[in-house]
């Protein structure tokens, strides 16, 4: 029995091993990722665009991500503070889980405004001008910090040392079922959408012999659909996790996931700055720009 015990231990220490391993280079790739991300952005005139300051924005809260998910676990398990009072350990899961929820919402946002470029063109224009898309992003960052701080102080409050099923249940629903649903409907539309141009592209190319604006225009909707592609596919495998997890604990069964749970919630961001590199055009041409300037 002692021989079973100390097996056990040792692939639980290997576990744990690896959980940090993997989690920490998880956080490296997606700071670095978004960071340059940001960098790049904001020292491009040219990328200054209305399609890249959602991007910019998400890749902050991508940034965010990284930097405090599994560094604060890390801090947590080496100082034994995850024995904290049930108060103290809510205020800090408000930063933890504040900026995943923040990248969610800019996520939407992100999605949204490409669905509006390239199912209604003609409107995006009037519709999304820099004002509207300033205040986009400002409320998706206001919405979502004052609903975690509120949320979070409604469960101190009503529920000082028991689990808060409030919580549960609204992080499911918004944070979790909602935006799946959003992102599903939005990609199809846009599949849908660019299919039936690329046939119309096609009859009329047919009847003109010649018309390279056309194809250009159908071959950079195709290139938006599939960065859009990506992005939400990961997204929708990530939390397809946090799902399975969140009906569990909605049944009152426990749910012992944390050591594949975590890196895959920071595997998303650090997917996110990938999928512009090689699929935005404009800049993955400022990437390989500058990667040409430096070496």
């Amino acid at each position: 029995m002692q021989d079973v015990g100390c097996i056990l231990q040792l692939i639980r220490t290997s576990m744990e091993s690896w959980f940090w391993i993997l989690g920490w280079f998880l956080s490296f790739l997606t700071i670095t990722g978004n960071g340059f991300t940001i960098f790049l952005v904001c020292s491009r005139r040219t990328l200054r665009t209305k399609t890249n300051a959602f991007i910019v924005s998400l890749a902050v809260a991508d940034f965010c991500v990284g930097l405090s998910v599994i560094p604060s676990l890390f801090f947590c398990d080496i100082t034994n503070t995850c024995d904290w009072p049930q108060h103290l350990r809510t205020w800090v899961n408000i930063i933890r889980w504040l900026f995943s929820n923040t990248s969610v919402v800019n996520l939407c946002v992100l999605v949204l405004d490409r669905f509006i470029a390239i199912v209604h063109p003609l409107k995006y224009i009037t519709l999304m001008t820099r004002r509207r898309i300033t205040q986009a992003i400002f409320f998706s960052w206001v919405l979502t910090v004052s609903y975690n701080v509120l949320k979070d102080t409604l469960c101190i409050v009503l529920y000082q040392n028991k689990t808060c099923p409030f919580a549960i249940w609204v992080m499911t629903i918004v944070f979790e079922i909602l935006p799946c649903l959003i992102l599903i409907l939005c990609f199809v539309s846009m599949i849908f959408h660019v299919r039936r141009h690329d046939r119309s592209a096609h009859t009329l190319a047919k009847q003109l012999r010649f018309n390279h604006q056309e194809s250009f225009k159908t071959h950079r909707e195709k290139s938006a659909v599939i960065m859009m592609g990506l992005v939400i596919g990961v997204f929708l495998v990530c939390y397809g996790m946090y799902l399975r997890c969140s009906f569990l604990l909605l049944s009152s069964s426990p749910c012992h996931d944390k050591n594949y749970k975590i890196p895959i919630l920071v595997l998303n961001s650090a997917i996110n700055p990938l999928a512009y590199a090689f699929f935005k055009r404009d800049i993955k041409k400022e990437f390989k720009r500058l990667v040409a300037a430096v070496f």
